[in-house]
């Protein structure tokens, strides 16, 4: 009898471990498929999809997700419906809804996880942080292949090629500089990957196997090196901040083997990266098995260190628990330190026929003599930056010719000076030394204890254009913000308005913080919200933390971690805007809010309440639904017959894009002036589309007024449009075109191109950028005494 039970427990066990890898393959496929597709193409019908299973898992599992209602998850779920609120006023009801279809698919990552995730607390949210960390893998793992074989990315991207066009003719890598990944955009994919880390070091501490420890094992390594050759310098900062606070989070006994595995990940990930950047960050041209034996055997080697060696050194370093802050301590020191040796460290480097290589110095002004002791002549090309040439993404040359014996000045308001060297020949260059009166240096060459990708990476270190440049977003975002301070401008704010307060022209979408991005897009409110979610969610954490062990998740530490690196990272990159960081960010919140979120649960409400507040949400997601699809047959039946009425049609119909539907009646009226039907219906549009701040419908209503003979609007509309792209060269092209188009010869013209023109002038007076026009257009001003 007892062994006919003990088979039968076996049994159940041998089939609840087969659901649960069947359920892990089919959450990482969906999960996968669905960030994937999350891009401009596929986001709309991935939403909609989203919404209708959120809105089936809201009404059956509408108990469990009442029962889980806390202070996070109101104001996580508050923030999602200002942004949404904010796509009905935004100023460009396009850009505003491209960015929250992908967060609502995002927001419906925490319904799911609030309804599936367990009630026992030493295993609550391990399947859906393992979904995510998995999926993180996946995504790093498809990256990484692009450097080497194309055998795992090609059919994977074959796959998703059949519903978007997103991934073809990816450039996987910054030849010499960093992997680019499968997304092409690395320092949102670092947030990605750096997410998987923090998940999948609480999972490997938590597994209650070694075959569960090895797999997170696995996921970790590829999480980490996926990171490490994405090289986000803002993300290694800012991870470092994570790890400190998940060090300080765990629980004591489960220091010492969370600080062991840190170190080994490190240690094997720097390894591969040598191997790697050596190997495969040029142009793929073919075949490069590096990349992915380094994925192979790097993982292979952290489970046998971790499983046989790891575990059991911090088994006895937790007997000596006191110790593990100091060793601590030290462990970051000798980072520290290793940090500032490894840029000092350097030596000869070789470089190839038709290569260069570029390093950077420091030097004081005044002038100098450049030594370089090669064995084949080498050419150099210098330049030098002050700080409007960083900000400008700028340089004065100031010297270029054979580099042994070069003669270069350093201007007074130099900041850094770049040394481009090159040979016609393959050539080892030993040094590269300068003197002067003002001092002497060198530009270093080869970074003995650093891959190459990062040495490349570091140069200009402490005058990096990029972070400089980073402060110009901010402040001019700030510009925007106070147009309206209390509930912002709406999704999509910031690419609208930003080429009207620069003070040189520069392209971005976003403002690369997102507490300013959010203050644009929803004022004061949004942000309070945004920062109230992360807040009190590593708040619920920190308190957790007090608790039992017997009441606490084990994955609240890395959930803290997680959350302080999402936070610190959104202040220096553009995380929060990007598709598939969004839903990974959401399911760290979602779980945070599963885990922990009973520790600051909301007692005063009723159960009745709750379940009114869950009906609220559900109403909402079935509505915003509704106007989504409302936005699709519009789209879609505008594209299908682009018909008049097709068109009044979607103007009704679409409450996000309805000022495209009239920009385009409009223009195509031009066509039908003398039509009784519809030059009447177009000037009721342009009136209305009149008041909306864009930076592109003024233009087509000038030329629209220009066609229907009123001169005046005309102007207006032109004059509007300069001084909302005011820093666009192309910009000016296209609206001195128009009014060329439409010149009549009549001096009023003439005097109301030079007040436009004169709009330049007092700009390009005023400000770091210039607006350069171009020849022909020069002429025809100055053909009619315009200068």
């Amino acid at each position: 009898m007892s062994k006919v039970s003990n088979t039968a427990v076996l049994s159940q066990d041998k089939k609840n471990e087969l659901k649960k890898i069947i359920m892990l393959i089919l959450g990482v496929f969906l999960c996968f498929t669905g960030i994937c597709l999350g891009g401009i193409s596929t986001a709309k019908t991935v939403t909609i999809i989203c919404v209708v299973a959120a809105v089936v898992v809201l009404i059956v599992k509408r108990k469990v997700i009442r029962d889980r209602i806390s202070v996070p998850f109101v104001l996580l779920t508050l923030w999602v419906i200002m942004n949404g609120v904010s796509t009905f006023y935004a100023i460009s009801g396009k850009f505003a809804l491209r960015g929250f279809v992908v967060m609502l698919s995002s927001y419906a990552f925490v319904i799911f996880a609030m309804a599936f995730c367990g009630d026992d607390k030493k295993s609550t949210g391990r399947g859906f942080a393992g979904i995510i960390s998995s999926v993180s893998a996946v995504i790093g793992l498809v990256s990484i292949d692009l450097l080497s074989t194309h055998f795992i990315s090609t059919p994977v991207l074959n796959f998703l090629g059949k519903f978007t066009s997103d991934y073809i003719n990816i450039s996987p890598v910054e030849k010499g500089i960093r992997m680019l990944s499968m997304f092409e955009v690395p320092n949102a994919f670092a947030g990605c990957m750096g997410i998987g880390v923090f998940l999948s070091l609480g999972l490997v501490l938590s597994s209650k196997t070694t075959r569960e420890r090895a797999y997170h094992i696995v996921c970790l390594f590829i999480n980490a090196l996926a990171f490490l050759l994405a090289f986000s310098m803002g993300g290694s900062g800012t991870i470092m901040l994570g790890f400190i606070a998940y060090l300080a989070i765990e629980k004591r006994e489960k220091r010492a083997e969370l600080i062991i595995i840190m170190i080994e990940t490190l240690v094997l990930s720097v390894i591969s990266a040598f191997a790697i950047s050596a190997t495969s960050f040029s142009e793929w041209t073919g075949v490069q098995p590096v990349p992915l034996i380094c994925v192979a055997v790097g993982s292979a080697l952290l489970c046998i260190a971790h499983i046989f060696i790891g575990r059991k050194i911090s088994e006895k370093l937790s007997n000596h628990a006191g110790k593990i802050p100091v060793i601590i301590v030290g462990i970051f020191a000798i980072m520290a330190v290793f940090a500032v040796v490894s840029m000092n460290v350097t030596g000869e480097i070789s470089i190839k026929a038709g290569e260069s290589v570029r390093r950077s110095a420091y030097p004081e002004a005044g002038t100098y003599t450049l030594s370089v002791k090669s064995d084949k002549p080498v050419n150099v090309f210098i330049e030098t930056q002050n700080e409007e040439n960083t900000i400008t993404h700028t340089s004065t040359p100031i010297y270029k010719g054979v580099a042994d014996g070069a003669k270069f000045v350093v201007p007074d308001d130099s900041i850094v000076v770049y040394a481009i060297f090159t040979a016609p020949e393959d050539t080892v260059i030993y040094s590269a030394d300068f003197e002067g009166k003002s001092g002497s240096g060198s530009f270093p060459l080869k970074y003995k204890l650093l891959p190459e990708f990062i040495a490349n990476r570091m140069q200009g270190l402490f005058a990096n254009q990029n972070a400089i440049q980073r402060f110009v977003f901010f402040e001019d975002g700030m510009k925007i913000f106070k147009r309206s301070p209390i509930f912002g401008l709406g999704m999509g704010a910031y690419e609208n308005a930003i080429t009207g307060v620069q003070s040189f022209y520069y392209e971005t979408k976003y403002a690369h913080n997102h507490y300013v991005q959010s203050l644009v897009e929803v004022g004061v409110i949004g942000l309070v919200l945004f920062v109230g979610t992360l807040t009190t969610a590593f708040i619920a954490i920190l308190v957790s933390r007090k608790k039992s062990d017997s009441d606490m998740s084990p994955l609240v530490a890395c959930i803290g971690g997680a959350i302080i690196f999402m936070a610190a990272h959104a202040a220096v990159e553009v995380i929060f805007s990007m598709y598939f960081y969004l839903p990974m960010a959401f399911g760290v919140l979602g779980l945070a809010c599963v885990c922990c979120g009973d520790k600051m649960s909301i007692k005063k409400l009723s159960e009745k309440s709750k379940s009114i507040a869950v009906y609220v949400i559900t109403a909402l997601v079935v509505i915003y639904g509704l106007f989504l699809a409302g936005n699709m047959y519009a789209v879609y039946k505008v594209d299908k017959e682009l018909k008049f009425s097709s068109l009044e049609t979607a103007i009704k119909l679409d409450k996000f894009e309805w000022t495209d539907h009239m920009l385009s009646y409009v223009y195509s009226a031009m066509d039908y002036l003398d039509d009784e039907d519809i030059k009447p219906n177009a000037d009721i549009y342009a009136e209305k589309l009149e008041k909306v701040s864009s930076n592109s419908i003024p233009i087509v209503l000038a030329e629209y007024y220009f066609a229907t003979n009123n001169q005046e609007k005309g102007f207006d509309m032109i004059e509007k449009y300069v001084t909302y792209t005011i820093a666009s060269s192309e910009k000016w092209e296209e609206a001195f075109d128009v009014m060329f188009k439409y010149y009549n010869k009549d001096q009023s013209y003439i005097d109301e191109m030079a007040s436009i023109y004169n709009i330049l002038k007092k700009w390009n007076d005023e400000n770091i950028g210039k607006i350069i026009l171009s020849d022909g257009t020069l002429n025809t001003l100055k053909g009619l005494n315009i200068s």
